[in-house]
């Protein structure tokens, strides 16, 4: 059954909203896919997966996921955020992407909880946050030392751009 176009002019403008930060919404818990990762060496417990995001377009690299995982049986909690402390290997940060690092305000740290065998999932925007701007084969590998002294590496991943 099609919805009354009022009704998806509202939804569209509440997702909106919502998007902006400026409503709250009951968002389903995100599922991250695990199937056929690929993962770096553990440390502390820890492990770490990158993998390429659909691409909207063949020519254009929409960017990474990357995902660490408690690999231990107790349950663990981190203190993020996470994204501040991955770093692509390899690859000079772009204009727009040294300028994200000075300008972000350092927010209080963040409490992650990873229950054994949790996850959680960051999805990077290599494309723009990185200098990836000849055309050819990129082998990535992202790197994260935690606060609490762990220093992780990914799985390599090469990238066609």
């Amino acid at each position: 059954m099609k919805k009354p176009v009022a009704a998806n002019w509202f939804e569209r403008v509440y997702n909106f909203l919502a998007n902006m930060g400026l409503v709250l919404r009951d968002d389903p818990p995100k599922v991250i896919d695990m199937k056929g990762r690929l993962w770096g060496e553990a440390a502390d417990g820890l492990a770490l997966s990158i993998r390429e995001l659909p691409r909207d377009d063949d020519g254009r690299v929409t960017g990474i996921s990357v995902v660490v995982r408690n690999a231990g049986i107790q349950p663990r909690t981190l203190n993020g955020p996470l994204a501040a402390c991955y770093e692509v290997e390899g690859l000079a940060r772009s204009a727009y992407g040294r300028q994200l690092v000075v300008s972000t305000p350092r927010a209080a740290p963040e409490l992650v909880m990873l229950s054994a065998g949790g996850a959680i999932e960051t999805e990077l925007p290599i494309a723009t946050i990185y200098e990836m701007r000849s055309s050819g084969n990129y082998n990535l590998r992202v790197s994260c030392k935690l606060p609490e002294g762990a220093a992780l590496r990914s799985n390599e991943l090469s990238v066609r751009v």
